[in-house]
């Protein structure tokens, strides 16, 4: 009896361990991380934040809040190079739920860029909407990095 249960457990921790693993052997967050601080210069870093991004079979939206100081001039590094398809990066200043929200910054006039930069100041709350498009067969995943700097 043991002789079939310890084989079994054996593949049981194998499946299990490698449904854990991310597959996105391009997210190397320490990595991208340093080209934004580079690129945050001559602003004095203040936070940033890794976002998970997950293509699916239709398009999706995913919202990240980023507070911010009203007498604080701001910017913004996207790096973008470690997703396997281009995603548009909006900005603006209320969440995607409120009316009367008005679009600060979009990506999509960028062209195929991998890093981009963007400047603000005034505003407490700014709403970083990633736009994924649908992927045509299999499932893919990458990560997004933002930066946040003040002057």
């Amino acid at each position: 009896m043991t002789k079939i249960i310890k084989p079994i457990v054996s593949i049981v921790i194998v499946f299990v361990l490698m449904a854990f693993q991310t597959g996105d052997v391009l997210c190397n967050s320490k990595e991208l991380k340093e080209k934004a601080k580079l690129a945050l210069e001559p602003y004095k870093y203040d936070s940033s934040e890794l976002t998970r991004i997950l293509y699916k079979a239709k398009e999706t939206v995913k919202e990240v809040e980023v507070p911010l100081f009203i007498g604080e001039k701001y910017r913004m590094v996207f790096e973008l190079e470690a997703l396997p398809k281009q995603v548009e990066v909006q900005i603006y200043n209320k969440d995607k739920d409120s009316k009367n929200r008005k679009l600060l910054f979009s990506s999509k006039d960028m062209g195929d860029k991998k890093e981009f930069q963007f400047e603000i100041s005034k505003v407490r709350h700014v709403y970083v909407d990633y736009i994924v498009p649908p992927t045509e067969a299999g499932s893919y995943s990458g990560c997004a990095v933002f930066m946040v700097g003040y002057k």
